[in-house]
């Protein structure tokens, strides 16, 4: 499906979701720089997280022209994974596996693991919270479906490994880093001539 084409289908099914987007700018450049400060990590770090959830939500949780088939009802009748012919026709099923694999990735990035699993618990729970949410609030006018919360959850596992996948390799290259200088995270006490080096202050201050 084409781009053009696309943006068509967003526009006419989320015709709320720039205002959400607009929205998402604003609590970007209101909340990055105190919870950087707080949670003790990059800012930018913490404006592309908050930046890939506004883009969940203002495309799941915006409003849309309600009907009939949105008043509390849910489709649960199929749990089929997505296929690999959805993938490469990217069709809906598709787009709804992109739409959380952003989030879900610079979840994995995390370089602290406390933050790193709270940042993947809040992702995974995410799609299945959109779903409740629109189950509950029919004035949304959307309809929770299986289908999509199998899809975003797969969008939820291949992001998030990717993350990890990604963090694993970059502490595993600068520990190999450290192993060809002789060095530690800690320091460079564990050289080989750190020893000496620290005689040789010794003997300078004596």
């Amino acid at each position: 499906m084409s781009s053009s084409v696309w943006s068509e289908v967003l526009w006419q099914q989320t015709p709320d979701a720039p205002a959400g987007l607009a929205l998402t700018v604003l609590v970007v450049a209101a909340a990055t720089l105190p919870l950087a400060r707080r949670l003790r990590v990059p800012p930018l770090d913490v404006a592309a997280w908050l930046t890939a959830l506004g883009v969940v939500l203002s495309l799941t949780l915006t409003p849309r022209p309600v009907t009939s088939a949105a008043d509390g009802v849910c489709a649960l009748g199929d749990w089929s994974p997505v296929g690999v012919g959805n993938l490469l026709a990217f069709d809906q099923r598709a787009a709804n596996v992109a739409l959380l694999v952003p989030l879900a990735l610079l979840s994995g990035l995390v370089r602290d693991r406390r933050l790193a699993r709270a940042a993947l618990l809040t992702t995974a729970a995410l799609p299945l919270l959109v779903e409740a949410v629109q189950a509950v609030v029919p004035a949304l006018g959307r309809v929770c479906d299986s289908t999509d919360l199998v899809d975003n959850l797969t969008g939820v596992a291949v992001g998030a490994g990717i993350g990890l996948l990604v963090r694993a390799g970059r502490a595993s290259g600068r520990w190999a880093r450290l192993g060809t200088t002789g060095t530690t995270p800690g320091g460079d006490l564990t050289a080989p001539d750190a020893g000496h080096r620290a005689d040789e202050r010794v003997r300078a201050g004596l």
